[in-house]
């Protein structure tokens, strides 16, 4: 499923989620506008995707509360090629009252590309 086209999201993406149910999800189609100028995919578009399902992580473990990404560390594994689906899975490694902590990983064709971890602030 696409969401928020109008949004920065739906302009660096479009990026898709899994069905409601599923195993944490949040992928996107790498074209042209997603490159670096070595032709793989930019850094930024695979930090973008991290920080995009650190939410979906969270919300299918926890319910859609509210929150915001207070920290974010990534580690580049190998180049993103361009004209595949790239997707970013994880885990909630701890969800306190006000923080909430969270790991994944990008692939490409099942390959790592990226790890990642992140905080998030619950704001209700």
């Amino acid at each position: 499923m696409q969401s928020h086209p109008q949004t920065f999201s739906g302009h660096a993406g479009p990026f898709y989620f899994r069905e409601e149910g599923a195993p944490p999800g949040v992928g996107f189609f790498s074209e042209p506008h997603h490159a670096n100028l070595g032709g793989v995919v930019h850094g930024g578009a695979l930090m973008t995707l991290a920080d995009m399902s650190l939410f979906d992580i969270f919300f299918r473990a926890k319910g859609r509360i509210p929150a915001v990404t207070m920290t974010m560390n990534a580690e580049f594994l190998s180049p993103a090629p361009l004209d595949d689906f790239i997707i970013a899975t994880g885990e909630v490694m701890k969800a306190g009252r006000t923080m909430v902590f969270v790991r994944g990983v990008v692939t490409a064709k099942e390959k790592p590309v990226l790890s990642f971890s992140g905080s998030l602030k619950r704001l209700s």
